[in-house]
């Protein structure tokens, strides 16, 4: 099977390439302007796939990237809500302008099967209900707008164009190779680089926030899984795991991972930062037989010890 990722280099999509990269059978492509990180290059060297420095922005650019392609990822993505707020028009360049492209280069080369990577962030924020993929959808920042208009995107390309598609909602997804040491980083790796620094956690509100937060490695499978589904054509879900995490909660995790404790420092709760997320997986539980494995200890152990391995 000839593969083509989006947003290959980045965090989630370097475990998938290198998940993907398992199986002989497959040839890899990428697809990435490298505008977070080159760090994950030399691993995709390694891997054998082939590598484009390329932006999903630019149709012309990009189209012929998808060329004799079976299956693409998009994952390529403006992400982090903060950003967007802060560049609404470089997000929607990149986040609906990037989608459309390369929908429209699927079409016109025949792919076969589209899995678009969306996110929690088209929900608006929930305190005692559940996210289901079908409640109405209100999007608190120009990220989540960007995602959103995507995942209508994709549901055109499906109906009109007969396209095959499935659609992932990601919740918080973490793990080894995310940066926090990087504009708006992750909660976790930007927790985790604070401890090894022995710096205070800075903590936005009163640390009560309430996240699922996912490992990449349960992430990850379930892709490769919905891809493979004929079940999960032109269908949206949830992928989160179903444990629920405070952000102060998380703090003590991660200091107790790394046997070292710091203090907390707190700030104001920004705009459209959600008190919950609470994700409802029963569909993909249902559907596709979703099962994520990794509880937050055990993610976050793995996490730090990774980190530490390549900061000694």
């Amino acid at each position: 099977m000839k593969i083509l990722v989006t947003g290959g280099a980045g965090f989630i999509g370097s475990n998938l390439v290198e998940e993907l990269a398992k199986d002989k059978n497959n040839k890899i492509v990428v697809v990435d302007n490298l505008s977070v990180t080159d760090n994950n290059v030399p691993l995709l060297k390694k891997l054998g796939v082939r590598f484009y420095r390329k932006d999903i922005g630019d149709y012309k650019d990009i189209k012929n990237c998808f060329v004799g392609i079976d299956t693409v990822f998009h994952l390529a993505a403006m992400n982090r809500a903060l950003r967007s707020i802060e560049d609404p028009l470089t997000a929607n360049k990149s986040n609906i302008d990037g989608t459309i492209n390369c929908l429209e280069a699927s079409r016109q080369a025949g792919v076969k099967k589209f899995v678009f990577v969306s996110s929690s962030s088209v929900y608006a924020g929930q305190r005692n209900k559940l996210l289901t993929e079908d409640m109405p959808l209100s999007p608190p920042h120009p990220y989540g707008v960007g995602k959103l208009a995507g995942e209508h995107y994709v549901r055109i390309y499906h109906e009109l164009f007969d396209l095959p598609v499935v659609t992932l909602r990601f919740f918080s997804v973490y793990g080894p190779r995310q940066l926090g040491e990087i504009d708006k980083p992750g909660v976790i790796p930007k927790f985790i680089t604070l401890v090894a620094k022995g710096k205070p956690i800075e903590i936005w509100g009163d640390g009560s926030q309430m996240r699922n937060f996912t490992y990449v490695a349960d992430v990850v499978n379930f892709v490769i899984r919905a891809a493979k589904c004929k079940k999960a054509i032109g269908q949206v879900f949830n992928v989160a795991a179903e444990r629920e995490v405070s952000i102060k909660e998380l703090a003590e995790i991660i200091m107790k991972a790394m046997k070292r404790k710091v203090d907390f420092v707190y700030r104001p709760l920004p705009k459209g930062d959600p008190v919950r997320n609470p994700a409802d997986i029963s569909k993909a539980k249902r559907v596709l037989k979703y099962d994520p494995k990794i509880e937050i200890e055990e993610g976050i152990k793995i996490t730090v010890e990774e980190y530490l391995k390549n900061n000694e």
